[in-house]
């Protein structure tokens, strides 16, 4: 029986494997252009194989990018000032105002040295009094703002926290409530203008 043709050419006359074929040859002339051709493109367009550079940190955008008015004490009596805040919120204008009344400077002082702000709610107001959600009757908002401190609250610390969010129009009302030992204390429920009389001369209070 005569064996495959293929078989028979696995080894030439010497006993040694045949070198590539014409087309394994044709096929390696071809691949060696084109990788020098994508090396000359490489280099060409500028890029350099280079290693990872190291930038530094991302940038960081400071989340303190507003400002707004709160009421501190100039000779005992309410004055505004201008201070950073977190944002235009209500509840972060109240946190800069007691943080701004750790150490006020410029003058100014302020009622709530000592004090601790807890917790500031937003809810609606005047739902509870049934008053109607329509456009003849918007509904405003009303800031809860809980406190901790040594003492009672007094009324020029009550009228600073009172008259900053009330900077706001629709904050309509403010209910304030002071936390103790004995558990929390309501301290009412109050707008600007019964601290009208507490303003430093010129100064206009929110109603």
């Amino acid at each position: 029986m005569r064996p495959p043709r293929r078989a028979l050419r696995a080894v030439d006359r010497r006993g040694r494997a045949p070198g590539p074929t014409s087309t394994a040859r044709r096929a390696r002339r071809l691949v060696v252009p084109a990788l020098l051709l994508t090396m000359a493109g490489t280099t060409a367009c500028g890029v350099d194989a280079t290693d990872v550079v190291d930038a530094g940190p991302a940038p960081v955008v400071s989340a303190r990018g507003a400002a707004a008015s709160v009421y501190l004490l100039r000779d005992g009596r309410l004055a505004p000032k201008n201070v950073a805040t977190a944002s235009a919120a209500a509840q972060d204008v109240i946190t800069a105002l007691f943080e701004v009344g750790k150490r006020p400077g410029d003058g100014f002082g302020s009622a709530l040295r000592g004090f601790r702000l807890e917790q500031t709610v937003l809810g609606r107001y005047g739902v509870d009094s049934g008053v109607r959600n329509d456009p003849e009757n918007p509904v405003g908002l009303r800031l809860h703002v809980i406190v901790n401190g040594p003492g009672r609250l007094g009324r020029t610390a009550m009228a600073q926290i009172t008259c900053t969010a009330r900077l706001r129009e629709e904050i309509w009302a403010v209910k304030i409530t002071q936390t103790t030992a004995k558990g929390p204390m309501a301290l009412g429920e109050h707008t600007c203008r019964e601290y009208h009389d507490l303003a430093v001369a010129g100064v206009n209070l929110p109603p």
